[in-house]
């Protein structure tokens, strides 16, 4: 055991140490980085402070010691007035000492995102993603598949190595590779916090993404024939028309109301907001396909939210781009509305 210094005045108002009584608790492990410390300034015959059971008292240097079975403890000190019995070695932690440094540890610095995506050459649910990885400034490769053979004969071999749910879109993000739309999304949500800002602001984001899901699925069945909603082209007209005039954002419009914020979920973009605002869009375009009209004539609110999303400087380098301007759907399907 370390010896406590007790003040005693005598004829030389000198301290004398006392062997503790009793033995003291042991130390707490830290939590803080491991600090190291540089030793090259200290010398032989250096006055110092160093440490003793919780205090610091002057003390000489008397060897600095390189041997690597004292890199924990380099420094011997003889604390000043006490009988040599108490020299010890002692490390950087317990001295104080203008000529020693600490050495900052370097923090690891951990790889930037990257992630690999993939999906039609189409908008669909493409854009979705795209917009999301612009937005965030993150690196990523864009997977488009223009014909089949190219998904289903090649890379979808390699996804189903990995994944045995491989299907389009998919991510991949260092050792991860997630498919189907709604879990692609929560996964690039949680890496890039779009999922919400507390648990009511994920909530309402996890809600929505179905919701808006739910509008996909009616687009999807109203324009592809294989779903055999829409047989032909007149019904095609028919029916589209009918759903613009359903109001099929009057959901959305009721959330924006109750949040009283810019955006679906938070105060901030939450991965909803880019599947909802993508809807809109193609909503938009079928609107003008069939002389529909304002689709926000109703729906201000939307239209709002629609505009502020659109003049977000994070996306302008995306809506000057080719993958804007690519079809909405899929023309191998052969759709009534491209």
């Amino acid at each position: 055991l370390k010896p406590l210094f007790l003040s005693q005045l005598g004829r030389d108002h000198s301290r004398v140490a006392l062997l503790p009584t009793e033995v003291m608790a042991p130390r707490k492990a830290s939590n803080s980085p491991k600090v190291t410390y540089d030793y090259a300034g200290l010398k032989e015959g250096m006055r110092v402070q160093a440490e003793s059971e919780g205090e610091f008292h002057a003390a000489e240097i008397l060897q600095v010691s390189d041997s690597k079975s004292r890199t924990a403890k380099p420094v011997k000190v003889t604390y000043t007035g006490f009988d040599k019995v108490y020299d010890e070695w002692v490390g950087g932690d317990r001295l104080k000492c203008k000529a020693l440094k600490k050495v900052q540890p370097e923090i690891e610095k951990r790889p930037p995102l990257e992630f690999n995506f993939g999906y039609w050459k189409i908008r669909g649910l493409g854009s979705i993603f795209r917009m999301i990885f612009e937005y965030k400034g993150v690196k990523y490769t864009d997977n488009q598949y223009e014909t089949g053979p190219k998904w289903f004969d090649e890379d979808k071999l390699k996804i189903l190595a990995k994944n045995a749910l491989a299907n389009l879109p998919y991510v991949e993000c260092g050792n991860d590779c997630v498919c189907q739309t709604n879990a692609c999304l929560s996964y690039v949500g949680s890496r890039l916090r779009l999922n919400g800002n507390g648990n009511k602001a994920r909530l309402m984001n996890e809600q929505l993404l179905f919701e808006v899901y739910d509008v996909r699925n009616a687009m999807i069945d109203l324009v592809y024939p294989y779903k055999t909603v829409c047989r032909t082209e007149a019904e095609h007209n028919e029916k589209a028309i009918k759903h613009l005039e359903s109001n099929p954002f009057k959901k959305f419009e009721a959330c924006l109301e109750k949040s009283g914020t810019d955006y679906f979920c938070d105060k901030t973009l939450c991965t909803a907001d880019f599947h909802i605002w993508e809807m809109l869009d193609q909503h938009r375009l079928l609107a003008e396909k069939h002389k529909k009209g304002d689709i926000f004539a109703d729906i201000p609110k939307c239209k709002a939210f629609y505009d502020k999303f659109r003049a977000l400087p994070q996306l302008e380098k995306y809506f000057a781009s080719e993958d804007y301007k690519l079809p909405v759907n899929n023309a191998i399907a052969a759709p009534y509305f491209l």
